[in-house]
């Protein structure tokens, strides 16, 4: 055991950094340049291969123009332009791919053809907050479903004789949640809002990516753990248990941030042993505290099959092998943050780190409560005292409360890429601006008033008191996800005047856009300004 600490003691400390998201390394047009006369065709080069799932192009009207064919080689992708693309002013190549880990990311591009003009007004469709909303809360319930019941096959293994008919309806909801992540997975990929779940090329979409064989797995592992559930020969519930723990950890291998993080050597089995140890540990306490709560019932068991003559009492056979799980579980968890941050300060200073530092201080928590069970209850309570029963079921219990916590947690990683891929805009935050007048954001440390004139986007920066306030960086994003825009991000420029401006043509004063203003403090500080973003109706004739 110790040789194998110090090994991933090891690898943690010569880990290279990774890299998460596929990102834009090249454009042609590059970003903002004024052309004379129109590109016969658009070219984008990404960090590494991606396959393209949505892209639009939309004219100096505002208007969604037709492209030619598209073709995408390895990193780069290129769009024909046929004629009649030539009218004068900025055109906007909004783009949605897939990268590697089966993510999509998206951004926009700009261009001008003769002059810049104004960016025009965009219809509107259905809101993507639902469909964000409802990938979160599917997988979440997806992780939950999953972790039960491969968690009760376990539990088999070291109490045989029941059955946990239980986790029986969370099998068949898990079953159920399968095809929906995959028709929200194709919406996702596309851009698109929920009337195109009807369409075909939605599912296609979504069966051509790698997450499609995260689900087949998942599928796996849940037909595994119903299988180790209802035999009752000890070779097959071994089997079918080892089996589906396996194929949940592959499964998060092929698909996700952690999983495709380079060197994949060390990020893949990071990956399957971190999943597995989190099933042990977590997955296994609801059949504990179940057990602790009604005793153990033992019966007769014909021959060849699982005995409850040698089955070991669960709370022991649990607190023996717990303690060396849980350190696999922290060390594989460490290995794999330190594959995706840059440093401590993205913990504080990304969207990404913040979601790793609440799963930290959930788990933190959860860790305290389980060490005060192993060495402060468990002993007392395998002495049969009453008292010490009662007090380990309701820590227990907490325990799954904090476990399920956790895994809601895990669950929004699906929106926040890792801090290396940083030129991927974070989505969060965004403010309303329905017309080229200045708009005034503030929070408790900085105002920043935000104006959109002719020759770009003026920020100025205050403190509450009104003096000037320092920065070492200003980005600005624009985005409109009700006309399916992908964010259109540009660092600003430091004025003479101590402003910022970042080179984005203005608004027109009929777009309902979205703007993102991200201060950088220094580096490990960074300030996000927003208001509500815009209310989209939908139209359904009603």
């Amino acid at each position: 055991m110790r040789r194998l600490i110090l090994y991933f003691v090891c690898l943690l400390a010569c880990a290279p950094t990774a890299w998460g998201h596929a990102a834009l390394v090249a454009a042609s047009p590059a970003p903002a340049a004024v052309l004379q006369r129109a590109p016969s065709a658009i070219v984008l080069t990404f960090s590494e291969p991606v396959g393209v799932t949505a892209l639009r192009l939309f004219g100096p009207d505002g208007q969604q123009l037709v492209t030619g064919p598209v073709m995408d080689h390895n990193q780069e992708v290129r769009i024909s332009l046929p004629g009649g693309h030539a009218a004068p002013g900025t055109y906007l190549l909004s783009w949605r791919v897939t990268s590697a880990d089966g993510h999509p990311v998206g951004g926009t591009l700009d261009y001008s053809v003769g002059h810049p003009s104004a960016l025009g007004s965009v219809s509107q469709s259905a809101s993507p907050g639902s469909l964000k909303l409802a990938i979160w809360l599917a997988r979440w319930l997806g992780y939950l479903c999953l972790f039960a019941a491969l968690g009760a096959a376990l539990f088999r293994l070291i109490q045989p004789l029941d059955r946990q008919a239980w986790v029986r309806p969370a099998i068949a909801l898990g079953f159920v949640l399968l095809p929906v992540n995959l028709g929200l997975q194709g919406l996702d990929m596309r851009g698109a809002s929920w009337p195109a779940l009807a369409e075909s090329a939605t599912w296609a979409q979504a069966l051509s990516s790698t997450y499609a064989s995260t689900l087949g797995l998942q599928a796996l592992a849940l037909l595994a753990a119903l299988v180790a559930l209802g035999t009752a020969r000890s070779a097959i519930l071994k089997a079918a248990a080892v089996a589906g723990l396996g194929c949940l950890g592959l499964a998060l291998t092929v698909s996700g941030h952690a999983g495709t993080a380079p060197p994949q050597w060390l990020s893949r089995p990071a990956v399957v042993l971190h999943v597995m140890m989190a099933v042990v540990w977590v997955g296994m306490l609801v059949p504990l505290a179940r057990a602790l709560s009604r005793g153990r019932v033992r019966a007769a068991a014909p021959a060849g099959r699982v005995s409850a003559a040698a089955e070991p009492m669960p709370l022991a056979a649990f607190s023996r092998w717990i303690v060396p799980a849980v350190a696999l579980l922290v060390l594989s968890g460490l290995t794999l943050a330190r594959l995706q941050l840059d440093g401590p300060g993205d913990l504080w200073r990304t969207a990404y780190g913040r979601v790793l530092l609440a799963k930290l201080t959930l788990v933190g928590l959860l860790l305290c409560l389980a060490a005060y069970n192993r060495w402060g209850l468990t002993r007392a309570a395998l002495a049969g005292e009453p008292a010490a029963r009662r007090r380990l079921r309701a820590a227990i219990r907490l325990e799954v409360v904090l476990a399920v916590l956790i895994l809601s947690v895990v669950a929004l990683w699906r929106f926040t890429p890792p801090p290396r891929t940083a030129d991927m805009a974070d989505m969060a935050g965004m403010a309303r601006m329905t017309a080229p007048q200045p708009v005034e954001l503030a929070d408790e440390r900085l105002r920043a008033r935000v104006t959109s004139l002719a020759d770009g986007w003026h920020i100025q920066l205050f403190k509450p008191d009104g003096a000037p306030f320092e920065a070492q960086g200003v980005t600005l994003s624009l985005s409109h996800a009700a006309g399916g825009i992908e964010p259109l991000s540009r660092a600003a420029s430091r004025q003479a005047d101590g402003s910022w401006l970042a080179a984005i043509p203005p608004l027109s004063a009929q777009a309902s856009w979205q703007i993102t203003v991200t201060v950088l403090v220094d580096d490990f500080d960074e300030i996000t300004l927003q208001t509500a973003p815009p209310v989209v109706q939908e139209r359904n004739g009603s």
